[in-house]
């Protein structure tokens, strides 16, 4: 889904958006991680016009966010732009309406040291805030909690469960310790690739995950 480019702990990542549907995340922290103006100038030339952006917040729902270079200077609702953050951590929906991959740009600065990420109880779109891939608790190290799900979207899998998700449950009783869709004993675990968010469902208390990660 992505290219990552880097020189110790700056650089960019290059994340590729299929068409339809997909999860994305930025995964690198700048001084101002709100859509604007941290994506102002790549959509100002009319390449995504038509593309949305849709962010959660647990208990309020939805913010739309529509792109139109045609909407000078900014090629968005200014206001809605500017008070929809897409953090390091944080996830977002955006529908691609071309046939063709488009690519967005974020540029910025790995996090190091100790790095906290909370979900509240619900659910959360939500990624890793370092720009990691694999499986999310044995290679990511994200801790399990039982009965919390996570939720994978993949239009084009099909062989993932109802609309495209892919539904792993916490399970300690397991190795590696979820279930997949439900099914006792699968086995399976939730993997990512850098620039990719999905839905935890946090059960009970807020979810922590804290990781100590340095570039070296």
């Amino acid at each position: 889904m992505a290219q990552v480019y880097s020189l110790n702990a700056v650089g960019y990542i290059n994340t590729i958006i299929p068409p339809g549907f997909s999860i994305f995340a930025n995964q690198l922290n700048t001084t101002n991680n709100n859509i604007s103006p941290m994506l102002d100038s790549q959509f100002l030339g009319g390449a995504f016009d038509g593309v949305q952006i849709y962010k959660f917040k647990n208990g309020s729902g939805f913010t739309t966010i529509t792109v139109d270079s045609l909407n000078d200077p900014f090629p968005y609702d200014q206001t809605v732009a500017t008070n929809t953050t897409l953090n390091p951590g944080e996830a977002a929906f955006i529908h691609n309406p071309y046939t063709t991959n488009l690519t967005i740009t974020f540029v910025g600065t790995v996090l190091t040291g100790t790095v906290n990420t909370t979900n509240g109880v619900g659910f959360n779109l939500a990624s890793d805030p370092i720009p990691k891939a694999g499986r999310l608790t044995t290679d990511l190290g994200m801790p399990e909690v039982d009965g919390s799900q996570i939720y994978i979207f993949n239009l084009t899998n099909i062989n993932q469960g109802p609309a495209g998700y892919a539904i792993y449950s916490g399970d300690s009783l397991n190795t590696p310790p979820y279930d997949l869709g439900g099914s006792t004993g699968t086995n399976k675990e939730p993997a990512v690739v850098v620039g990719e968010g999905y839905w935890y469902k946090a059960v009970n208390t807020p979810f922590i995950w804290s990781q100590n990660f340095s570039v070296n």
